[in-house]
Parts: C-alpha cells; sequence; structure tokens
C-alpha cells in the first residue's frame, strides 16, 4: 500500500458530502455546500486527500490561524445576506460560534477542522504504521503552511476522536462546555 497526501480543491460537492455524512457537528452541515466551496476557492480553508492508489482513504480540512480568528466574521457576513440559514439552524451556529471564542493560541498555529479516515483503507497494515503514517502527512502539510502545531476541537462524546488523537500525542489544553481542545507540536 502506498498511501500519498494531494492537496485538492476538486470534487467539493463530494469532499462536503462525505464530511457532513462523517461529523455530524460540523458547522457546514448548517450552513452549507455553497459556504463551503467559497471558503476552500477563497483559500481560507485547504483540503486535503489521502489516497491510496487513486482511491481516497482520508480527508482533512484545515484553516491558519488568521483565517480561525476572522471565520465569525465571515459566517456573519455570510448569514446576513442568506437569513433562511439563521431560522433553520440558529442554535447550533450559536454553539458553533461560542467554540474558540477565548482560546489562547499561538498564531503559528495551525487548526485542523476535520479529519475523515476511512478505516477499512487501513486494515491491512498495522495501527503503528497507520499512526507514522497519518504523523508523517500532518508534518507535510504543517510545513507547507509553515506552522508546527497542530490544534483541533471536537465534542466530548466522541470517543473515537479522543482515543485517535491520544493515542497520537496530542495533549487538552482547553475545554468550554462539552467541546475539547487538543494540540500536538510537531518537530519538522
Amino acid at each position: 500500500m502506498t498511501y500519498k497526501l494531494v492537496k485538492t480543491n476538486n470534487n467539493l460537492k463530494n469532499i462536503y458530502d462525505i464530511v457532513c455524512k462523517n461529523i455530524t457537528d460540523s458547522i457546514f452541515i448548517y450552513l452549507g455546500l455553497d459556504f463551503f466551496k467559497n471558503l476552500v476557492l477563497n483559500k481560507i480553508i485547504h483540503i486535503y486527500c489521502i489516497k491510496d492508489k487513486e482511491k481516497i482513504s482520508a480527508i482533512l480540512t484545515v484553516i491558519n490561524y488568521r483565517n480561525y480568528k476572522s471565520i465569525n466574521k465571515i459566517i456573519v457576513k455570510y448569514l446576513i445576506f442568506n437569513p433562511i440559514k439563521i431560522l433553520f439552524s440558529f442554535f447550533k451556529l450559536l454553539k458553533a460560534s461560542k467554540k474558540g471564542s477565548n482560546l489562547g493560541i499561538n498564531n503559528s498555529y495551525l487548526h485542523l477542522l476535520h479529519l475523515v479516515i476511512f478505516n477499512q483503507d487501513f486494515r491491512k497494515i498495522t495501527l503503528k504504521k497507520k499512526d507514522i503514517i497519518f504523523d508523517k502527512f500532518f508534518k507535510k502539510i504543517l510545513k507547507e503552511h509553515k506552522s508546527k502545531t497542530l490544534f483541533l476541537c471536537f465534542d466530548n462524546k466522541n470517543k473515537k476522536a479522543k482515543k485517535f488523537y491520544s493515542r497520537n500525542n496530542f495533549k487538552k489544553f482547553y475545554k468550554i462546555r462539552n467541546i475539547l481542545y487538543f494540540k500536538k507540536e510537531f518537530i519538522i
């Protein structure tokens, strides 16, 4: 098995559908495909795929610190022009907007927005080998964005995420209500 990391802004509907299906508390479910596409095409968020041959085995989306700090403003502006979105998802959007409001993070951090792993594509290798592959690709992504630290957040109920990130030496550094924040500094 030869895995490769590919940065992409193609097949956005397919990627959006996969993210929304697998990460049910993603804000993009409520903001919609057009919002997601706009962020990708304007290079606010970046999409990477881990592929085995030509098949997608994992999807990662990241956002840099500057864009992470301004995303709430982008969302508000979008909602002003699309008020119907507010009616259908007011509480979810409100919860999401408070996620990182008081976070003290370094401006060189890179935020991992989504990580969707198709575990069946990694069954022929050991768990340790899988973790090494992800570690290698995390480093490549960080290097491309001139960062050394990857941080992320997820709901405390997400046991799979907690297990994956803990096993891969990410450390919890913040908690807001039921949202956990983990980070890991890499040697690049």
